[in-house]
């Protein structure tokens, strides 16, 4: 295993999935093999009072797939990956989340805690699970005059925009009927997702005052490292704009591809991107985005390894 003084410190933009992203038995080999990935996993299940290797590693797909459930599981899985990164001497040169995983960024920044931050997102996803109404998302592949076209009919059903991914994909959000309709309208340019609400639409302002009266409630500590802003699609080292961001982004779109495009800017060398967790989703969308990154996923002790090697040669 590479060491800390091995890798001599290098530097990733580091990258957190967001819901959608869990599977069974992520963060198991971490967990069995990293005392680092281990620590979280038990700092999670005593913050929560749940077993999180239970959830993670045993459950039905069904049952971790649930918001309540998910959203905490993914954020455990994916700060256990970066603890073991972080253990063989690689810091981030910046983090930025995907949804949910804007929290995983605060954490691995050093802003929040994350026994504090496990519980927001349990908070976090039982509200989400808890909004009323029937909502459903869909996700659109399309480019060039498709995709405006497809954003037009986005409108036209009433629907929001909830999430802009990358210059061929967007994920559109509403009501249940509307959204099923409009997934018809565009045939196979539309997906439809296995959710139970419209995530980051209007539909969940009935649950967002609750969602920021807890927001309110943390103190970010401050820091030098850029965490993203998932609803302006631009980075901050500000506490006061990151708590801002992150009681906004209960509804509104995560503009992933404009945070893409900020991270690729030359003051966040080097180049590398560290995807922590399950986060293929992410893998895939930066293979979509025009400044093509080097993007490194990062889910299993035998791939953590393998990168710091990779790293400790590179900036040798």
């Amino acid at each position: 295993m590479s060491t800390v003084s091995e890798v001599g410190n290098a530097g990733v933009r580091a990258l957190f999935p967001g819901q959608g992203s869990q599977v069974p038995g992520m963060g198991r080999a971490l967990a069995q093999a990293c005392p680092e990935a281990a620590a979280v996993f038990d700092e999670a299940s005593d913050a929560l009072g749940l077993d999180m290797r239970a959830l993670c590693w045993e459950s039905e797909p069904r049952e971790l797939a649930a918001t309540q459930n998910a959203q905490p599981a993914l954020i455990t899985a994916s700060v256990a990956a970066w603890r073991v990164l972080e253990s063989r001497g690689v810091h981030a040169t910046l983090a930025a989340g995907h949804s949910v995983g804007a929290v995983a960024a605060l954490v691995a920044a050093g802003r929040v805690p994350f026994a504090e931050a496990v519980r927001l997102v349990r908070l976090r996803g039982e509200l989400m699970a808890g909004a009323p109404g029937r909502g459903g998302m869909c996700a659109v592949l399309a480019n060039g005059p498709e995709r405006l076209e497809a954003l037009a009919t986005v409108e036209r059903y009433g629907l929001d925009v909830a999430a802009d991914n990358s210059p061929r994909q967007f994920v559109a959000a509403g009501d249940l009927d509307a959204v099923h309709a409009f997934a018809a309208e565009l045939g196979a340019r539309a997906r439809l997702l296995d959710v139970s609400h419209a995530f980051h639409s209007r539909l969940m302002s009935p649950v967002a005052e609750r969602w920021e009266a807890a927001v309110r409630g943390l103190e970010l500590a401050a820091g030098g490292i850029p965490v993203g802003l998932v609803t302006t699609g631009g980075f901050s080292t500000d506490p006061a704009e990151l708590t801002k961001d992150l009681a906004a982004a209960l509804c509104a779109p995560v503009r992933w591809q404009d945070l893409m495009t900020e991270a690729a800017a030359p003051a966040f060398d080097p180049a590398w991107y560290a995807a922590l967790g399950p986060a293929q989703a992410l893998v895939g969308l930066a293979k979509q985005h025009p400044s093509k990154p080097r993007v490194a996923l990062l889910d299993t002790p035998v791939a953590v390894d393998a990168f710091a090697r990779r790293l400790e040669v590179e900036n040798r």
